[in-house]
């Protein structure tokens, strides 16, 4: 059996059991299930208990199960955030920086790009070195941002996580309290809560709208990049250029040479017809010359005279 479905299977038996031994417990019995799983830390389990609890209609029991139910979920909106209570700001100020360091390198490169041509137009051979200095730049900070933006897009689905479980547990707080006035921390809780949840959509905004002005940098970075290597000959670029690390599109499309296999052979698709290059053609037929470059049987019979007559078949022709 496939090791997935297996898999797949015994998580659905292992729920339908934990549901089966849910159904024969009463709401007292279920809040307190939940109530000593979310003091284990068993937020998923604390979770399914109490929300079974709720839906037995005790209704002296809804307001502690809300008030706990808005502990889980104030704690998976923590879990999400790896244990925090708020968004890491590095995070953003990390984003913030990179912008800033692919700014300074797209006006190195365009200053670059300025003193070439005016080298060319003033027929004299530029000044390599500060190019590729600028170009090596360019390429570090281009790499570096596009490793970035999926991590960045990450921290923003943990966000969104927190989000969402942190809105549910201000409405679990502010339900338990509506229910029974007395409960003063629900109403304290859900307050603290919505403070932190402002905060943290806040910073996420903003990071979001960071990681966006970073995929529009990336495309300015890459034309830039490409036009310093227009101006630059291949023996000038420096090793970042030239190093193969999935990136190729950097290079201005007039510039790009087929990626070598193994062997030095260009990449051939399973069942795709390729044909000889030149090298490979030449190598083929100097093998077929070794092999038959011997004189091959003429045909005739002995002791008679090359080119004395007979069918074609039996005249003298060229060796091979």
């Amino acid at each position: 059996m496939n090791t997935a479905l297996l898999a797949t299977l015994l998580i659905a038996a292992a729920a339908a059991a934990a549901e089966d031994e849910l159904k024969g417990l009463d709401a007292r019995q279920l809040h307190n299930l939940g109530t000593s799983r979310l003091k284990a830390g068993d937020l998923a389990g604390a979770e399914e208990a109490l929300r079974a609890s709720l839906g037995r209609d005790d209704d002296p029991l809804r307001p502690p199960a809300l008030h706990n139910l808005g502990h889980v979920r104030f704690g998976k909106g923590r879990a999400a955030l790896k244990g925090r209570t708020a968004g890491d700001v590095t995070e953003l100020s990390v984003a913030r920086s990179y912008l800033e360091a692919a700014d300074a390198d797209i006006a190195d490169m365009q200053d670059q790009i300025q003193h070439l041509d005016e080298a060319k137009q003033a027929g004299v051979e530029p000044d390599y070195v500060p190019a590729q200095a600028a170009l090596a730049g360019g390429i570090g900070t281009f790499r570096e941002i596009r490793k970035l933006i999926p991590k960045e897009e990450a921290m923003l689905g943990r966000r969104g996580q927190a989000v969402a479980a942190w809105t549910r547990s201000i409405a679990d707080f502010r339900g338990a309290h509506e229910l029974d006035g007395s409960d003063a921390a629900a109403k304290s809780n859900a307050e603290a809560i919505e403070e932190l949840l402002r905060a943290l959509r806040k910073e996420s905004a903003e990071l979001e709208e960071t990681v966006e002005l970073q995929r529009k940098k990336l495309e300015e970075l890459r034309e830039t990049i490409r036009e310093l290597i227009r101006r630059m000959p291949d023996d000038k670029l420096p090793p970042q250029a030239q190093d193969g690390e999935d990136d190729e599109d950097l290079m201005p499309p007039e510039r790009r040479r087929p990626r070598p296999q193994q062997g030095g052979r260009t990449e051939q698709r399973e069942g795709e017809e390729r044909r000889m290059d030149e090298q490979e053609a030449r190598g083929a037929l100097e093998g077929l010359r070794n092999e038959f470059g011997r004189k091959m049987p003429s045909g005739r019979r002995p002791g008679e005279q090359p080119g004395a007559g007979g069918r074609p078949e039996e005249r003298k022709g060229r060796d091979y």
